[in-house]
């Protein structure tokens, strides 16, 4: 194991494999990047239709879950994380989506200097190879790592969905990524000839070769090393062995929202009474370390279908095995894609001034359904939020750094938050019920015809919704004292250490969370490599 790097970068997820891309480019530096997890070798990673499943191997997550939340019926949440080269995007749904230009913008009149959605789009398309939306380039990178095209929504379901959403008023949209994000189209994912490419795929297997970048896996980050208030690397284990690693320049964290706050606590960085508590020493008290918890919450609509045409259709077992195999080996056949190709970003209200949720139509019913015994013929909107107001907190509860934090998200604390998912059943309903998914639609499985009512749909909201898997913010950067980051991503009070991952996020994106992470780490190579990098764009 190598001992000593220019740069040490923790984990291997959306963030860490294109830093240690970006990084050692140049041949004159040492990068060592760090994964807990083990090798991507799994061929079900490679397969898109199996990522649900993927959620609950334990060979490839952390195996969190929330604290029971108060707002969802006392219900306790499982919330997958990747433990794999390519962390979360090896198990993720693919979706490629950057969230509203506004989004970065509010960062910007946050005192974010840097962060405006003008400032970030060229770190967008840095990364980006997307091989749709031809003449949109002034939008789009072409020459970047990661693949990224446009389903080709070829069911009669996402067909006659998107039918409907017209017919309902709403917009058409050819482009979420493009100059506009309100409407209903088809989304772009990464996946390339029928194949998942998650961030190992794509910034980590063109540059292995690289002499001075050094990936190991099954290593376990356990704490910060300091030598005063500069960090100058880390103590791991591996195989059971104790061992420090320097880090000549910098160690830069892209280990999550969960385990980058859990790092810095553990090495001293949080809020003193807690870091006490525990029996650590307080090396900075940060008290906002682990605060600032957001997530994307959403429910499912379920409907059944009249004609034989979902996903049922593959619940046989042979018929699985072999769009499986038909996949993996040839490329083709239903497992190539991931059934979430259609859907939009829509205002629940007309005074709204943006989207306030994002909308999928699934050919299919959920796998909680499925496990209930309604096997059968059905199809699903999903709705989530798309910036919730309820804010939570992870926090360690020992020393020890292998006994999980609590994580306490606070999910639907906040009244606005019912309201949106209550007014996002209505919705659904609405765009459900025009005349385009008459020969599909049948009786409405969840939440029923008979809840109808405010009381009603806010009750079946706390009694099912769940996590879309996007949780973000817990090592905030800001320009107030209080921010656990400045806007560089250099964590206040120390030097040497950076974080880099979806964690910094001030306030959570309207959209999937994968691509703004990414982003975050080409703005950060930019930054760590000078002032000559920061324009870079594709």
């Amino acid at each position: 194991m190598h001992s000593e790097a220019d740069y040490i970068v923790v984990g291997a997820g959306s963030a860490g494999c294109l830093l240690a891309n970006r990084l050692s480019a140049d041949p004159g530096v040492r990068v060592l990047l760090l994964e807990a997890g083990g090798r991507d070798w799994n061929p079900l990673i490679r397969i898109p239709l199996v990522a649900g499943l993927l959620y609950y191997m334990p060979s490839l997550n952390w195996g969190y879950e929330t604290e029971a939340q108060e707002g969802l019926d006392g219900r306790r949440l499982v919330w997958p994380r990747g433990k794999v080269l390519g962390g979360s995007t090896a198990i993720n749904g693919m979706m490629h989506i950057r969230g509203h230009a506004s989004d970065y913008d509010h960062w910007r009149q946050l005192g974010l200097t840097g962060w405006s959605y003008e400032d970030v789009l060229p770190h967008f398309r840095a990364f980006e190879r997307n091989v749709s939306h031809p003449g949109n380039d002034a939008w789009h990178g072409r020459m970047g790592e990661l693949h990224t095209e446009q389903a080709r929504g070829a069911h009669p379901i996402y067909e006659a969905w998107l039918a409907s959403a017209k017919a309902a008023g709403f917009t058409a949209n050819d482009d979420f990524n493009g100059p506009d994000q309100e409407g209903v189209g088809l989304y772009d994912f990464n996946i390339e000839n029928g194949h998942r490419v998650s961030a190992a795929t794509a910034f980590l297997a063109p540059v292995r070769h690289r002499r001075n970048l050094v990936v190991e896996t099954g290593v376990q980050v356990e704490r910060l090393v300091f030598q005063g208030r500069r960090c100058t690397g880390v103590a791991v284990t591996r195989d059971g062995r104790a061992v420090t690693l320097t880090a000549r320049r910098e160690v830069i964290l892209a280990a999550g929202a969960v385990n980058s706050p859990q790092l810095l606590q553990l090495s001293g960085i949080g809020d003193a009474a807690l870091l006490r508590e525990l029996g650590l020493d307080v090396l900075v008290d940060r008290p906002d370390v682990g605060r600032n918890l957001q997530d994307h919450l959403g429910i499912y609509v379920q409907h059944k279908c009249l004609q034989p045409v979902t996903l049922y259709g593959l619940m046989r077992p042979d018929r699985a095995v072999t769009a499986g195999l038909s996949a993996l080996f040839l490329r083709r056949g239903p497992a190539t894609s991931i059934p979430l190709e259609a859907g939009g970003f829509l205002k629940t209200r007309p005074e709204l001034d943006l989207p306030d949720v994002h909308v999928t139509v699934v050919p299919g019913l959920s796998l909680a359904t499925t496990q209930l015994g309604q096997m059968q013929h059905g199809f699903l909107t999903n709705v989530y939020q798309l910036r919730p107001e309820s804010r939570g907190s992870v926090a360690i509860v020992s020393a020890d750094p292998r006994v999980k934090p609590v994580i306490r998200p606070n999910y639907l604390s906040a009244a606005t938050d019912v309201r949106c998912l209550r007014d996002g059943v209505r919705l659904v309903r609405r765009i459900v019920g025009q005349a385009p998914l008459d020969g599909f639609r049948g009786d409405e499985l969840s939440p029923g015809a008979a809840v109808a009512d405010d009381a009603a749909i806010d009750a079946w909201v706390r009694a099912t919704a769940n996590t879309i898997f996007h949780p973000v913010g817990t090592c905030r950067m800001g320009a107030d004292d209080g921010a656990v980051l400045d806007a560089e991503l250099r964590v206040r009070g120390v030097e040497g250490l950076r974080v880099a991952d979806a964690s910094v996020m001030p306030t959570i994106i309207g959209g999937n969370t994968s691509a703004p992470t990414m982003m975050i780490a080409e703005k950060a190579a930019a930054m760590i490599l000078g002032p000559e990098r920061q324009g870079v764009a594709a």
